[in-house]
């Protein structure tokens, strides 16, 4: 049996220390990378937990993860640098997927980032990141853009 390494074992909960505040975000700054793995036990627990038809994902007969299963990893990255402030709200997400994540085999990613834009909205504060999903080979998994709001 694999060991799991589930969404909350990477990433900071909302109050579990001093979130960090707008002012406080850096634009260009390097987010500090995060290490986890994609197992096939994850694979299943996540199919079944978002109802997927894994049947449904299959690339050359072989058996891949719904690509989204990385969704649930995704706020880790930034959080490790900045821990989030109650009342984060997710604005947007646009996932780039360039390479499957094999369900039949355990995978290790690294996700890092970057910080790319600061900017307010309607009298509302926003943060925008950039990050990335490799295997620990370096081949690209994923590429993302989030925007979330930060209240004040």
């Amino acid at each position: 049996m694999s060991m799991m390494i589930r969404p909350s074992d990477v990433k900071i909960r909302e109050g579990a220390t001093p979130g960090t505040p707008y002012a406080a975000f850096t634009v260009g700054q390097k987010l500090k990378p995060v290490r986890f793995m994609i197992t096939p036990d994850i694979v299943d627990e996540y199919a079944r937990a978002v109802e997927a038809d894994l049947g449904l994902y299959r690339l050359d007969g072989r058996p891949i993860a719904p690509p989204n299963v990385l969704f649930v990893y995704m706020t880790g990255v930034v959080y490790r640098t900045y821990p989030p402030i109650q009342g984060i709200v997710m604005i947007e997400a646009d996932f780039r997927w360039h390479h499957p994540i094999y369900a039949d085999e355990s995978t290790e990613i690294i996700a890092s980032g970057e910080i790319a834009e600061k900017f307010e909205k309607r009298g509302r504060r926003y943060i925008r990141w950039r990050g990335d999903f490799h295997r620990a080979d370096g081949v690209l998994l994923s590429s993302l853009i989030n925007t979330f709001h930060v209240p004040e």
